[in-house]
C-alpha cells in the first residue's frame, strides 16, 4: 500500500531509463505492488473482474510474458511477499463503494446501459480512464443478456487499487506458483515486504541493486526506489530519496519519516488535520499538509501536542497511534539470508517489540512461511488471537454468508488453528482466539484451544512410505497425492490394515511421500476417512464422485469442494438470493428449480475463456454464490497447508531438502472460482423453454449456437457446456453412494433425469 499523498507529489519528478540499463541486476519486486498495478493498468484490468469473482483471466499470460520480457534483457528478479500482519489494523469500511455498487446492479437489471457504466466506475470496477459500452446481445428477449465491449483510451496507469478488484494476498499462491514454474525466485517476508526489500538491498552483503516497490518502502532507508516499470515501451522510472527530502524543504531522514507517517500509510492512518472533513476518505495532499508540518518545528510529536485537545485527535488517540508507528518502521523484522529472524536496530530495540509488531513464532515456521509453504492467516489467528472477518467488498451481506462465515466454518477453521498450535509453545496452545465479524464485533464467540484433545495425535499415525505399498497400490492410475488416489488406496482392506506408524517407523523423505500422507492427514481431519483408517459414508461418496471423472478434463479440486459444500448444506436450491437478479427465469417451477442447482454445481469450476477481459451476461445471484464456494476453498486452503506445516514440525519428515516451494504450489486450492461457468450454463437452460420442443435435439443444438454471441470470449462454449455436465456427472454419482448420509439423494436423481433431456 503506497503513501498515496507521496505517489502523487512524485509524479513529474521521477526520472526515467531503458529497462535494459538494469542487465546484470537484481530487482527485488513487492509482491502486492506488482499485483497491484495488473489490476489497475489500463492495458492489463479487466472491467467486470468484480462483477464476475474469481482472478483475472488475463493475469497469467501477462506476468509471464513480463517475466520473460526480464529474462531476454538479462534482468534478475526476486519477488517479496508481504508476511504477518503487524500491529493493530484498522479495518476501515467502504460504504460510499458499497452503495455504487448497489446502484450499477440495479442499473444493470433496468438495462439502463449509459448509466451502467458510470455507475461501476464509481464502484470501483472500473477505473476512470477505461471506458465501456453496454451493448445487447442479438437476444432482446431476455432482460439480463448483454455484454460489456472494452473501449480504452491512453492514459496514465493508477498506482492504488480501487475497491472492487481483489485483495493482492488473494493472489499470492496464484502468483507464487507463476514464478516457481517460471524459475522465478521469491520470499515471503516474515511482516512487511518493503522492510523485507530494504534488507535485501543495504544489508552487509545486498541480494538486490533495486527496488520496486509502493512509496512506503521509503520509510526504510532506501536510497532510491523504482516506481514503475514497463515492458511496452521497455522503460523503467525511479526516484532518489534525496530528491524528494530536498524538494520538500532539505528535510532531515527523521523529519521525513515522521512526515510520510502523518501522510497515512499501512502503519498509520493519516493526520486528521491533514484531512479535509468536507471529503471524508479523501487522501491528504503535501502541498496542504508540508505547512503545517514545518510550523509545528517539522516534528510529529509536535503537531500532535500542539492539537491535543482536537476531537479526532482524542478519538484515535492519534499520538500514540504515532508512537507506535515510528517504532514499527524503526524495528521492522526481517528474515536475514542465513534464515535468522531479527529486528532492525536490534541494539535499541525494546523488550516489548511483540506488543507492537505481534507475538513471536519459532523461526522454523518463519521459514516455513518464507518459501510459501504456509500462509499468513492461521499465523495471524494465533499470534493476533483474533478471527477477524470482513465483508468483501462486492459480496452480498446475506443470512446465509453471515452463517457460513461466523458458524458453519468454524470446526474447520479450529482444526487449522488447533493443529498449528499442538506443534508451538503452550503459550499457544491454551489461547482463546475470538472471532470478530464485520456484522458482529463485540461477538462473543470464540475458540478454546485449551479444551481440545490434540488434533496432531488424532492423525499422527500416518506415515506411509512408498515402499509399502502392495503391487494393488502401485497399478492405481491416479497420481501420488491427489485426493483420487488417496481415496482409491483405502478401499484396499489389506493396505488400511498396514497403514498405521509405530515408534520405528522412519521419517518421510520423498515428495511424493509427503504429500500422500499430508492428504491422508487431511481426508481425515474433513471426516472422509476414521481414525480406523477406514472410508467413511463420505469417504465412499468421493471414490465414487472422482472415480466418475476423467483426470484430462482437470476437475479433482472441483468435485471436492463440490462434496464439500454439500455436506457442509450448501450446495442445494434453497432461495438466499431471490431478493437480488440473475436467477432462472423460464419455464416450470421444476425448471427453474433444477436449473438452479446445475448451475450452482457448474459455479465450483471455471470458465475456460480466452486471455482477455470477460465479455457476457452477469447474473447477480451466481456471484453471491460464488462467494460462498470462494469462502469454503480458503479455508480448505488454509487446512491442508497447515497439515504440511504441522508434518514438517513435528519432524515427521526430512527437513534438509531445497523442494519446499514446489511441494506448497503442488496443495490444492490454489485457485479461485469465478461464476462463469455457472452463467454458461443457467443461460443455456433458461433459453430452451422459449424453444418449441425444449427437449428435442434441434432446440438444443439452436441454443447452444447461440452461445458464441452470448460468451464472446470463451474458448468454445459447447465445450464449456460438456466441462460442467462433466462435473454434475460425477457429483452426482458422488450423492448417490452417501448412504444414510445425504437426505436428498432422490432430489438429485429427479434433477439428473431432467439435465439428461436438455444436455
Amino acid at each position: 500500500m503506497p503513501i498515496r499523498p507521496l505517489d502523487e507529489w512524485v509524479i513529474g519528478r521521477t526520472q526515467s531509463l531503458p529497462l535494459s540499463a538494469l542487465k546484470g541486476a537484481v530487482v527485488g519486486i513487492d509482491a502486492s505492488h506488482y499485483i497491484n498495478q495488473h489490476l489497475v493498468n489500463q492495458s492489463t484490468r479487466e472491467a467486470l473482474l468484480g462483477a464476475l469473482g474469481g482472478f483475472p483471466f488475463a493475469l497469467r499470460t501477462n506476468i509471464e510474458k513480463e517475466l520473460q520480457t526480464f529474462k531476454n534483457l538479462g534482468v534478475g528478479t526476486i519477488f517479496v511477499f508481504n508476511g504477518l500482519d503487524f500491529g493493530k489494523k484498522e479495518h476501515r469500511t467502504q460504504p460510499a463503494a458499497s452503495r455504487s455498487f448497489e446502484q450499477a446492479w440495479e442499473l444493470y437489471d433496468q438495462q439502463q446501459a449509459d448509466q451502467v457504466v458510470d455507475a461501476f466506475s464509481s464502484a470501483g470496477m472500473i477505473s476512470h480512464y477505461v471506458y465501456y459500452e453496454l451493448s445487447p446481445v442479438t437476444d432482446p428477449s431476455s432482460p439480463y443478456r448483454y455484454y460489456f465491449a472494452q473501449r480504452s483510451f491512453s492514459l496514465p496507469a493508477d498506482t492504488t487499487k480501487p475497491p472492487g478488484t481483489p485483495p493482492p494476498e488473494t493472489l499470492f499462491k496464484f502468483l507464487q506458483r507463476i514464478l516457481a514454474q517460471n524459475g522465478v525466485e521469491f520470499i515471503v517476508a516474515p511482516y512487511s515486504a518493503a522492510a523485507q526489500l530494504s534488507y535485501l538491498a543495504r544489508g552487509s552483503n545486498p541480494v538486490v541493486d533495486a527496488v520496486f516497490a509502493p512509496s512506503e518502502a521509503l520509510l526504510f532507508d532506501l536510497d532510491k526506489l523504482v516506481t514503475r516499470i514497463d515492458t511496452e515501451p521497455a522503460q523503467f522510472f525511479w526516484i532518489t530519496k534525496q530528491t524528494c527530502q530536498e524538494e520538500l524543504g532539505r528535510l532531515s531522514n527523521e523529519q521525513f519519516l515522521d512526515f510520510c507517517l502523518l501522510l497515512g500509510s499501512p502503519f498509520l492512518r493519516s493526520l486528521p488535520l491533514f484531512e479535509n472533513p468536507a471529503y471524508p476518505g479523501k487522501s491528504p495532499t503535501i502541498r496542504d499538509a508540508l505547512p503545517m508540518f514545518n510550523a509545528a518545528g517539522r516534528s510529529a510529536l509536535t503537531l500532535c501536542a500542539q492539537f491535543e485537545e482536537d476531537r479526532r485527535m482524542q478519538e484515535l488517540q492519534y499520538a500514540d497511534l504515532y508512537k507506535r508507528a515510528y517504532m514499527i518502521v524503526k524495528h521492522h523484522v526481517y528474515i536475514d539470508v542465513e534464515g535468522r529472524v531479527g529486528p532492525m536496530d536490534p541494539e535499541n530495540t525494546s523488550s516489548d517489540m511483540h506488543e507492537l509488531i505481534g507475538q513471536r513464532l519459532p523461526e522454523e515456521l518463519y521459514f516455513y512461511l518464507s518459501k510459501g509453504i504456509i500462509g499468513a492467516d492461521v499465523p495471524n489467528f494465533l499470534t493476533t488471537g483474533e478471527v477477524r472477518i470482513s465483508l468483501p467488498l462486492g459480496t452480498e451481506d446475506t443470512e446465509i454468508y453471515r452463517q457460513l462465515v461466523g458458524e458453519i466454518l468454524t470446526p474447520v477453521r479450529t482444526q487449522s488453528i488447533c493443529l498449528l498450535a499442538n506443534s508451538l509453545h503452550r503459550f499457544y496452545q491454551t489461547k482463546v482466539i475470538r472471532i470478530r465479524p464485520w456484522f458482529d464485533e463485540n461477538s462473543e464467540r470464540s475458540i478454546n484451544l485449551k479444551g481440545i484433545p490434540s488434533v496432531k495425535d488424532t492423525i499422527h499415525p500416518w506415515k506411509i512410505h512408498g515402499e509399502q505399498f502392495p503391487e494393488s497400490i502401485k497399478k492405481l492410475q491416479a497420481p501420488r497425492g491427489s485426493f483420487k488416489f488417496a481415496v482409491q488406496s483405502l478401499t484396499d482392506s489389506d493396505f488400511v490394515s498396514k497403514s498405521f506408524a509405530n515408534k520405528e517407523t522412519p521419517i518421510l523423505s520423498s515428495q511424493e511421500d509427503i504429500l500422500s500422507n499430508v492428504t491422508w492427514r487431511f481426508l481425515q481431519l474433513r471426516g472422509y476417512v476414521d481414525d480406523k483408517h477406514r472410508l467413511t459414508p463420505w469417504g465412499q461418496c468421493l471414490v465414487q464422485a472422482l472415480s466418475a471423472m476423467d483426470p484430462a478434463d482437470n476437475l479433482e479440486e472441483s468435485i471436492f469442494i463440490a462434496i464439500e459444500m454439500i455436506r457442509l448444506g450448501l450446495l442445494n436450491t434453497k432461495n438466499w438470493f431471490s431478493h437480488v437478479s440473475g436467477g432462472p427465469m423460464r419455464g416450470s417451477e421444476d425448471d427453474k428449480t433444477f436449473n438452479m442447482l446445475v448451475s450452482r454445481v457448474a459455479c465450483v469450476a471455471k470458465l475456460q475463456h480466452k486471455s482477455i477481459g470477460y465479455s457476457g451476461p452477469l447474473s447477480r445471484q451466481l456471484l453471491s454464490y460464488r462467494s460462498l464456494i470462494s469462502e469454503v476453498r480458503s479455508a480448505l486452503r488454509n487446512l491442508i497447508e497447515v497439515v504440511l506445516a504441522g508434518l514438517l514440525l513435528s519432524g515427521d519428515a526430512d527437513r534438509d531438502r531445497n523442494d519446499w516451494t514446489e511441494m506448497a504450489i503442488k496443495l490444492p486450492f490454489i485457485d479461485d472460482n469465478d461464476c462463469g461457468l455457472g452463467i454458461a450454463v443457467r443461460t443455456y437452460l433458461d433459453d430452451l423453454p422459449l424453444q418449441a420442443n425444449p427437449t428435442s435435439p434441434e432446440a438444443r443444438s439452436d441454443v447452444k449456437a447461440k452461445g458464441k454471441e452470448w460468451f464472446q470470449h470463451s474458448e468454445s462454449f459447447i465445450g464449456n457446456l460438456d466441462l460442467a455436465f462433466k462435473l454434475w456427472d460425477a457429483v452426482y454419482a458422488g450423492t448417490q453412494s452417501t448412504g444414510k448420509e445425504f437426505k436428498e439423494a432422490k432430489f438429485w436423481e429427479d434433477a439428473n433425469k431432467w439435465l439428461a433431456e436438455r444436455r
